[in-house]
């Protein structure tokens, strides 16, 4: 038994089918097979449900897929730390979600490098939710990711010893086609946005969660509205809006091009404020002196230099 088999377990787990993990590992799928085979023989236990929709870990597959993450980013750290003791560069691994890592970062990443050119700076963008398995499992040591964080994240974050610091917020606002039939609307009761064909980010996103949050204040359920449409990327949802396909309500950075341009028009929600929390999570225990300067810059509003 090897890490490999533990990679290969871990890769099957995040793609939910053999194929897509043989594909990422290049590998044939019998290979795979195999060693999920081998794996569940060692621990003599079932690790994956194999169904119609795809295959799920079981509960004691869940810890088996936690555990071994943090073994192989371990192994990812004593790599690292070998390769320092050779080459003097010392490397950032930041997680970030999709508003930060796409939209405000770039401009702080040029500061940052200016800054501390001996650093060399690695940014893992992906949802909220990913950007915190991520640093729960030490895949990376410092995160920046929006929205409201949950209680049982919180209590997740606070059991791994990982701090968790509020750094900004920002205004997420309504937005459609200048050449839609809702452009003429200047504002909008906040009821009537289920009757709009909405186009939002994914459950496990921290945009949608601000938007679930503050619709919650007034009552009002995303599960009723009529026309709501999921993608996972937010240049997508930007893409469609712009084309006339509905509406959307995202944060007021990402749209600036298009407000600019005057492809895209704000609409206000009459008595609602979408306000998008951004908050930095790091293992304090372990922070080594280029995380220590790059929380420093992140946490100064004045020389952060969000884009």
């Amino acid at each position: 038994m090897d890490l490999s088999h533990l990679k290969a377990f871990c890769t099957v787990v995040e793609a939910g089918s053999i194929s897509r993990a043989a594909k990422e590992l290049f590998v044939t799928q019998p290979a795979i097979s195999l060693k999920i085979q081998e794996l569940e023989e060692y621990y003599k236990v079932q690790l994956l449900d194999r169904t119609n929709r795809g295959i799920k870990p079981t509960e004691i597959g869940l810890y088996v897929y936690n555990e071994a993450q943090k073994m192989q980013a371990l192994m990812a750290s004593i790599k690292r730390e070998i390769e320092l003791q050779r080459n003097p560069t010392e490397e950032l691994n930041i997680g970030a979600s999709t508003t930060l890592g796409n939209f405000a970062l770039p401009c702080t990443m040029f500061v940052f490098r200016e800054k501390f050119p001996g650093y060399q700076v690695n940014i893992e963008i992906s949802n909220a939710t990913k950007v915190m398995e991520k640093i729960v499992s030490r895949r990376v040591e410092l995160a920046l990711i929006e929205g409201p964080i949950s209680k049982t994240w919180k209590d997740r974050l606070a059991s791994e010893d990982i701090h968790c610091r509020a750094i900004a917020q920002t205004r997420m606002i309504l937005a459609v086609s200048s050449n839609s039939s809702y452009s003429e609307l200047k504002t909008i009761n906040p009821e009537d946005l289920a009757n709009m064909p909405l186009l939002i980010r994914e459950k496990s996103s921290g945009i949608r969660a601000t938007i679930e949050q503050t619709l919650k204040l007034k009552g009002i359920n995303l599960n009723n509205f009529k026309q709501l449409h999921e993608l996972n990327a937010t240049s997508a949802i930007i893409s469609a809006v712009s084309s006339g396909m509905g509406a959307t309500i995202l944060p007021a950075m990402t749209l600036r091009k298009e407000m600019r341009h005057r492809i895209l028009k704000p609409i206000r929600v009459n008595n609602v404020q979408f306000k998008h929390d951004f908050s930095l999570l790091y293992h304090e225990s372990s922070m080594k002196q280029s995380y220590n300067a790059f929380v420093e810059l992140i946490s100064n509003p004045e020389e952060r230099g969000f884009c």
